[in-house]
């Protein structure tokens, strides 16, 4: 669906100069989206990912490498099935009513049915009762989910949202990823890119995310299957004399957890011997109090990735 080939994006200016004296932005960059994925983009400030999506809406050309969206230039393909769009910095006429908005911004987008939609809209993001307040009035959180709602009026297939929870309380963070996932359930082949610094909400959303630093790709990390091969598991068995033996014949790696007694980190190559080892000790009269698996957070992988400081290929 999505497709950077080798992108590079230089500027003309007085910061960070390259020898060439330009800014280099984006540093050949190569990426792949396929259809139904959801791709959160995570880095420092400065790490390209203005960049990125700027050249995704066809705002920006790269410097060198290619960038397609279903074949398209992005330009194109935004003029052709247009793009749902969030920005960091919502920008909506002042004067205009939260109605008013949603009829324009249906309308420039070429769609049918404008007033119903932008009602199913604002009822959806829970800004009906303002439909008629100017967006000067706007609390933050309510420009933030008219701002969404705009992204919802027409039926596209990749949606784009940087840093979309600005704004919102703790209920409406909640209440958009519910937005977001019935929105890719309407469409499985649906394309989802969520730029933030929210690694928490990013892991919550995203299949895969790109991390990006001074440029180039530092990684892009799977969060799908993620309690596969090899993965850690802490288990916890009844206080018996020979249990701790027991885990460890079946474990040979087992180390003991901190807290309470007869608890221990045990891995296994696959789900199918992990279930087959724990099997075998409940046969040797061990009593499993309880088996979790050890979850590594996106946040930690991001700073693992980053201090690596290598590029992977996406």
């Amino acid at each position: 669906m999505i497709s950077l080939q080798e992108v590079t994006k230089e500027y003309a200016g007085p910061l960070r100069r390259a020898a060439s004296g330009r800014v280099r932005a984006l540093d050949e960059v190569t990426l792949h989206v396929a259809p139904g994925t959801a791709l959160g983009i995570v880095g420092p400030n400065g790490a390209g990912k203005s960049t990125l999506i700027r050249l995704l809406l066809g705002y920006l050309r790269p410097s060198r490498g290619r960038v397609e969206i279903d074949g398209l230039p992005p330009r194109r393909y935004v003029e052709r099935h247009g793009i749902a769009y969030v920005s960091e910095l919502v920008a909506i006429h002042p004067t205009w009513t939260v109605r008013g908005a949603l009829h324009t911004f249906g309308r420039l987008g070429g769609l049918q049915g404008v007033e119903a939609r932008a009602r199913a809209c604002m009822e959806r993001m829970g800004i009906g009762g303002v439909a008629d307040r100017r967006v000067s009035s706007l609390s933050k959180g309510n420009l933030q989910r008219l701002a969404i709602a705009q992204a919802l009026l027409g039926p596209r297939r990749v949606m784009i949202l940087d840093e979309p929870t600005s704004g919102l309380d703790p209920e409406w963070v909640m209440r958009l990823r519910e937005v977001v996932a019935e929105w890719r359930r309407e469409d499985p082949l649906r394309v989802l890119l969520v730029a933030s610094h929210n690694l928490d909400e990013v892991e919550r959303v995203a299949d895969r995310v790109l991390v990006l630093e001074q440029g180039r790709v530092r990684e892009v990390i799977d969060l799908r299957g993620r309690s596969e091969a090899a993965a850690a598991y802490r288990l916890e068995v009844e206080p018996a004399e020979g249990a701790p033996a027991a885990v460890r014949a079946a474990f040979p790696d087992a180390v003991p957890e901190d807290g309470p007694p007869f608890a221990f980190r045990v891995q296994a190559p696959d789900l199918g011997e992990l279930n087959r080892r724990v099997a075998g000790l409940m046969a040797d009269g061990v009593l499993v109090r309880s088996l979790a698996p050890e979850r590594v957070s996106l946040e930690e992988r991001y700073h693992a990735a980053r201090a690596a400081g290598g590029e992977a290929r996406p």
